[in-house]
């Protein structure tokens, strides 16, 4: 078949991150199904006037994904959905933990003086994490509550969020922000940060986020033409929607309805409308009488998009490792907390116990 795939060279979307979504849309729409190919490489590259490692990078996460897979015989092939990804993080845990048991095993520890270093090694880190400070900066409060998700789920840190807007305002901005070890915010308003807290260069750490695989899968289902509603707490966040759904080549009238809502007008906003999308967090802040209103929107075929946005692979490695940097500096100042003897101290009695 042949495939049609828009670049926006201009867009703040890098170009392999635009060439992973449109695959996976083509994928979960089902114009793309298991077993089919796609173009070479060099051919791909060639079509689209683009760098052919732009288009190796491209093919390369979506096998990481769990969406393509990749032979010299076949070239790159269809061969599943968007949730390999989960199942192939949980592969890989799983083949670790085999592994460190095995060697553990080789060493004569037995499976209760395993889970006893293990759980003690893991309430150290938590000790230590607990002692990390980390703030998310950026210009609306709906990206703001996806680093709250995913950097806690990601470390147990709590981290505390500050709007891009109001720093601005802030006559030393600096002094709010100078107690936290790392500032994380996306690389669109690294420079707006940077600006506003010269000193704090260092600790500023910029990520690339885009939509979610579930977010283009419910896209997906978008028909041409149906009119679109979006709920917000801030213009921001719909201009963000908007530029998605432009990307996606996915069209149709779009407005706004904002929080704080009056009573009854959700339920007149979706009145006419056949396709919702609403922030990660829109559900956690209806009142009874909006939930029911979308439980009969949904009910009537109404369709509801979460438009969840995460930080990109890449980015989340590099986060992951300016952690444990941090920790690992955090470690070699204070040492074991509490008295509470070490994982490593864990293994020494367990030696001298035998």
């Amino acid at each position: 078949m042949e495939l049609q795939f828009h670049i926006d060279k201009n867009s703040l979307t890098h170009v392999y991150r635009q060439l992973v979504e449109q695959i996976t849309f083509l994928i979960i729409n089902g114009s793309l199904k298991t077993g089919d190919r796609l173009p070479s490489e060099r051919n791909l590259a060639d079509t689209l006037g683009i760098a052919r490692g732009t288009v190796i990078k491209a093919y390369m996460e979506l096998s990481r994904s769990g969406l393509l897979e990749s032979s010299r015989a076949r070239g790159c092939v269809v061969v599943g959905g968007p949730n390999f990804e989960i199942q192939g993080r949980k592969e890989i845990a799983v083949t670790m933990i085999s592994a460190l048991v095995d060697k553990l095993a080789g060493l004569r520890f037995t499976g209760r003086e395993m889970k006893a270093m293990i759980d003690l090694a893991i309430l150290e880190r938590e000790e230590r994490l607990g002692s990390l400070a980390i703030a998310a900066v950026d210009c609306n409060p709906e990206t703001l509550g996806m680093f709250t998700r995913q950097i806690g789920l990601l470390s147990r840190v709590g981290v505390s969020t500050f709007l891009l807007g109001e720093l601005s305002t802030d006559p030393n901005p600096a002094r709010r922000l100078g107690g936290f070890d790392l500032l994380l915010t996306t690389t669109t308003h690294r420079g707006d940060l940077a600006g506003l807290v010269p000193s704090l260069i260092a600790k500023i750490l910029p990520v690339k986020v885009s939509p979610s695989h579930e977010t283009v899968m419910s896209l997906a289902s978008v028909k041409p033409g149906q009119p679109i509603g979006v709920l917000c707490r801030s213009g921001q966040f719909l201009k963000i929607v908007e530029l998605r759904l432009a990307e996606l080549r996915i069209a149709g009238a779009v407005e706004a309805l904002y929080s704080p809502r009056p009573q009854g007008a959700l339920a007149r906003f979706v009145a006419d409308r056949r396709v919702l999308i609403v922030p990660p967090t829109g559900r956690e802040e209806l009142s009874r009488e909006e939930a029911r209103t979308l439980t009969e929107f949904t009910q009537g075929g109404g369709l509801i998009v979460v438009f969840d946005y995460k930080i990109e692979e890449g980015s989340l490695l590099y986060v992951e490792e300016r952690i444990r940097s941090l920790l690992g500096n955090r470690a070699g100042e204070v040492g074991p907390s509490h008295g509470r003897p070490s994982a490593a101290g864990a293994m020494d009695g367990a030696e001298a116990a035998r």
